[in-house]
């Protein structure tokens, strides 16, 4: 396992490796194209891709400055993770953990100004809750109503 984390760029990232992205119907969560699409119109959103081996195995969003506001945060020292996926057939195998871990490294070298990471969660996911503890992340116990309705905020300080 190589696991590399990448900020989109067209010239590294192909189109068929995005259409050969793979999430379950129930996920409630889009993917790369998804991210990519929405950042067009967002300046201070910065899709990520999860690459091992030049293999895309998992995507999501840092997003500055009106991004943590959404959840709580503050605009000059918070980074906001959104939509963080992993390709349905590479679940289970840690990349999320790892990928985890690697980006307080990542944020820490190429966001001088950001203290904290945070990002939300369904109260229902409790895989996901778990993995955000192993991963580092608090439960901040601050909830926020998004889109479907209720989210645990979690943060991270870098």
């Amino acid at each position: 396992m190589n696991i590399k984390l990448q900020e989109y760029d067209k010239n590294n990232i192909t189109q068929s490796m995005l259409d050969d992205y793979h999430l379950n119907p129930d996920d409630n969560i889009g993917g790369p194209q998804s991210i990519i699409e929405r950042s067009r119109t967002n300046l201070h959103m910065q899709p990520m891709m999860i690459l091992d081996n030049d293999k895309l195995v998992g995507c999501f969003c840092l997003h500055t400055d009106d991004g943590p506001l959404l959840y709580d945060g503050d605009s000059q020292t918070d980074i906001l993770v959104r939509a963080f996926s992993i390709d349905s057939r590479y679940r289970r195998r840690d990349y999320a953990l790892i990928t985890l871990l690697k980006l307080s490294e990542f944020v820490y070298f190429n966001y001088k100004q950001v203290d904290r990471m945070i990002l939300g969660v369904n109260p229902t996911n409790l895989a996901a809750q778990e993995l955000y503890l192993k991963a580092g992340f608090v439960y901040s116990n601050k909830r926020v109503q998004g889109k479907l309705g209720e989210i645990y905020v979690y943060h991270k300080n870098i």
